[in-house]
Order: C-alpha cells, then structure tokens, then sequence
C-alpha cells in the first residue's frame, strides 16, 4: 500500500507538468522529440510549476491522500479548491509563457549577451514567415523549371521539410516578366512544386500601410519591380 501511495503522489505531482508540455506543443512551432525528450520536457515543467506553487502556497501540495481505514481498501484523495485553482492557473501562466517564448524568438537576449546565436524557432524557416514575414506579406515564388509565382502570402507550413505556402490573388510570371492571373482563390504548393526561393516584396507604392484590403490589381503594379 505505500508503494501505491507513493506512485500516485509522484502521477500527480507530474501531471501539472504534462498538461504545460500539451499546451505547448499545442501552440509552439516545435522540432521532432523523442518520447524521452518529451518525458524529460514534462518533468522540468513539473519543476518549475511546483517551485513557484510551493512559494506561494507555503509549501503545501494541492492535495491531501488519506490511507485507507477499515472497512475502507482505497486511498482518499482529498483536495484543496483553491490550492488547485493556484496549481492550475499556475500551470498555465508557464505554458503561455513558453509558448510566447518560443514562438517570438526569446533567445533575442541571450543573442545580445553572446551567449548564443541560436533563434528559439526551429529553423530560417520559421524565422522569417513568424518574424518577419505576415499573413498579407506580397511574396515573389521562384519555382523549378524557371516558373515564378507572385501573390499575397496566406499560410505556410510549420517545418521546413514540408515546404508548403499558400499564396491568394497569385499570378503566373513568364520569362519576359509578364503576369497571367490565376481565377480562383489562390495557389496550393506543397513540396513537390520544388521551391527554389521565395522573395518578400514591398507592397505598391500607392498602397497606404492603414489600407485593411489589398489592391485587386496586384500583379499590375507589382509588375515593374519583379
């Protein structure tokens, strides 16, 4: 019976832990993990959740196990309300704060310090279309068999190995850089399309920055500059 107790306190030590590395990698762009990496991940979370828990709860766990009285076999677990509401809300606070952190490139600072050149993303990839490039980015496709493709950036794959964009209001650009709009609401390429690279353009001179709609004539005006 202490064995048992013993495994159940350690589950639901851990479980704030877990919950903090679903959420992450629910909203964080993250690399492939082993499942050993995963449990480790889960473990430190556990850490720091609990250390910043026991700090503002005195250093009481949110729970109590009562052992078995007779005629009772089960452990009762009996729990503090608002000591779970802390654990919770704690656990959450963590993971966004991680999520922001990754996603927004927390490893600026420690750049700064020369502690790294490291981004916290996972690749140039990433690095651009979360950084520095944005949903109505105007991007120019350079393709494999001398194809380019303009248009408004949409959506972009998570990892680099995938390759994939999504461009609305595209336009096919020919060798002597003349532009066939293409009907329908945009282009799919995935990996097989060969992307040789992608350049991000400026928008229209006569374009204003506070305009929420793109011009419909896009690739006229674009077509100078390409």
């Amino acid at each position: 019976m202490p064995t048992s107790i013993l495994a159940l306190q350690i589950l639901l030590i851990l479980l704030p832990g877990f919950a903090a590395a679903y959420v992450v990698q629910m909203f964080a762009i993250r690399g492939p993990q082993t499942d050993f990496d995963k449990v480790v991940e889960s473990c430190l979370y556990s850490f720091l959740i609990y250390s910043i828990f026991a700090l503002c709860n005195h250093g009481r766990l949110p729970f109590d196990l009562i052992p078995p009285k007779p005629p009772l076999t089960e452990v009762t677990i009996f729990w503090h309300r608002k000591a779970l509401l802390l654990l919770v809300a704690t656990t959450f606070v963590i993971a966004l704060l991680a999520v922001l952190y990754i996603n927004h490139d927390g490893n600026r600072l420690f750049r700064k310090l020369k502690l790294t050149e490291r981004t916290s993303r996972r690749s140039v990839w990433n690095d651009i279309f979360q950084g520095e490039a944005s949903t109505s980015q105007i991007v120019q496709i350079e393709l494999d068999g001398n194809r380019s493709l303009i248009g408004v950036l949409t959506y972009y794959s998570d990892a680099a190995e995938d390759g994939s964009v999504f461009v609305e209001q595209a336009s096919w650009i020919d060798q002597d850089g003349e532009t066939t709009p293409v009907p329908g609401l945009g282009v799919l390429l995935t990996k097989s399309a060969n992307i040789k690279s992608i350049s991000l353009l400026d928008p229209p001179a006569e374009s204003s920055s506070e305009e929420t709609e793109l011009p419909e004539n896009l690739p006229d005006q674009l077509n100078g500059s390409v």
